[in-house]
């Protein structure tokens, strides 16, 4: 850090750490990549819940309080044709996905 420094003081712009895309991406205000939560959109870069995606993750919650498991949850969604996200059939592993980030997010609070 002291060579930081060193160039700061001298009047040396420092570079930007970031690189041209991610700069470009910062100016957009939009996320950087991975998945949006189910449940979630992105609207304008802001990060805003999904009404009628909040419906089944309550549903999916409800299911998982009541003992079945994400196989068995993943099975009754299917079973009532509820669509996923991508309109093909639910997945345990969505559906443990889905249990364990709300499970996450009472323990933060």
């Amino acid at each position: 850090s002291t060579v930081r420094e060193a160039l700061t003081k001298s009047g040396m712009s420092l570079r930007n750490p970031l690189n041209g895309n991610a700069r470009h991406i910062d100016r957009l205000h939009t996320k950087r990549g991975g998945h949006t939560p189910y449940g979630y959109a992105y609207l304008d870069g802001q990060l805003l819940i999904d009404p009628k995606e909040q419906i089944i993750v309550r549903k999916i919650l409800k299911l998982h309080q009541s003992g079945m498991s994400g196989n068995a949850i993943a099975a009754e969604l299917n079973h009532q044709k509820i669509p996923s996200r991508t309109g093909k059939t639910w997945r345990p592993c969505v559906v443990r996905r889905i249990i364990k980030a709300n499970q996450t997010k009472k323990t933060k609070k």
